[in-house]
């Protein structure tokens, strides 16, 4: 009986080749990884589905931002109206563009500061004058700052002692300002029109340009639009634009004639 039964045995170990069938098991294990030259080829592919998406990426995000720079220009718009419907009519004023101190370059400035070419120290100053000195005209001074800014000036530095600052703190936005520089008249919020720019990208250096191919700009009507710079007109105007090396006040009012269009 038990040498039928080892016989059956053998027979099925024979019939199952169970060696065979181990090695095969033990082949099949070692298989299971990545070889080298397999897992360089995936790093290559997703290197190279990377480089292809990133540029989408980027135009996706400069395209969100800019939407939100719009957003951010037309509660300004709406606050200057505010403004001036409490101030005769007057946009914001500003030092900076008195006259016999013509300082377009710090036109993007909230505040006076105390340096020694400051007429006055200590004070707000152009669109500071929005949420300066208990104004509430602009809700969100976060409006002030561009999210497609690169330069220095961010919102961090706007903080309740930016008024006493002994350095002045700026928006990431260029103030036209409350002067007419053709007949040095004070400007009118109510007689501005959709041809006239009140509010565009920061101008004091190369830095404070905010998009690549252009900048949104706040019109006399509260009406926001993109000016396109393809041919580079206002990067190559501020390409040697230093913080001590300025534009010239005719390069300025070019620069916003250029705008009106």
């Amino acid at each position: 009986m038990l040498s039928r039964t080892s016989e059956k045995l053998r027979k099925r170990e024979y019939w199952l080749d169970l060696p065979k069938i181990r090695s095969l098991r033990s082949s099949n294990h070692t298989q299971n990884g990545f070889t080298i030259i397999e897992l360089l080829v995936t790093i290559a592919i997703v290197a190279i589905l990377m480089s292809i998406m990133m540029p989408g990426f980027r135009a996706a995000r400069e395209s969100a931002n800019r939407i939100q720079c719009s957003s951010n220009l037309r509660q300004i718009g709406l606050a200057i109206y505010l403004y001036a419907f409490q101030n005769g009519e007057h946009l914001p004023e500003t030092i900076f563009d008195n006259s016999g101190n013509a300082k377009q370059s710090e036109m993007m400035a909230l505040t006076t500061g105390s340096m020694s070419d400051s007429p006055s120290s200590g004070q707000w100053d152009g669109l500071g004058l929005l949420i300066g000195d208990g104004n509430n005209f602009l809700d969100n001074p976060h409006c002030l700052f561009c999210p497609c800014h690169h330069g220095n000036h961010d919102f961090q530095q706007l903080d309740a002692n930016a008024k006493s600052c002994p350095t002045r703190i700026y928006s990431n936005y260029h103030f036209i300002g409350d002067t007419d520089n053709s007949n040095h008249q004070p400007r009118y919020l109510f007689n501005q029109t959709s041809e006239n720019p009140l509010v565009v990208d920061g101008m004091r250096e190369e830095l404070d340009i905010n998009h690549l191919t252009g900048t949104n700009t706040l019109r006399g009507d509260g009406s926001v639009r993109f000016w396109s710079d393809h041919s580079m007109h206002l990067r190559n105007k501020m390409s040697a634009v230093t913080v001590d090396n300025p534009l010239s006040e005719n390069a300025y009012n070019e620069l916003w004639k250029s705008f009106a269009k």
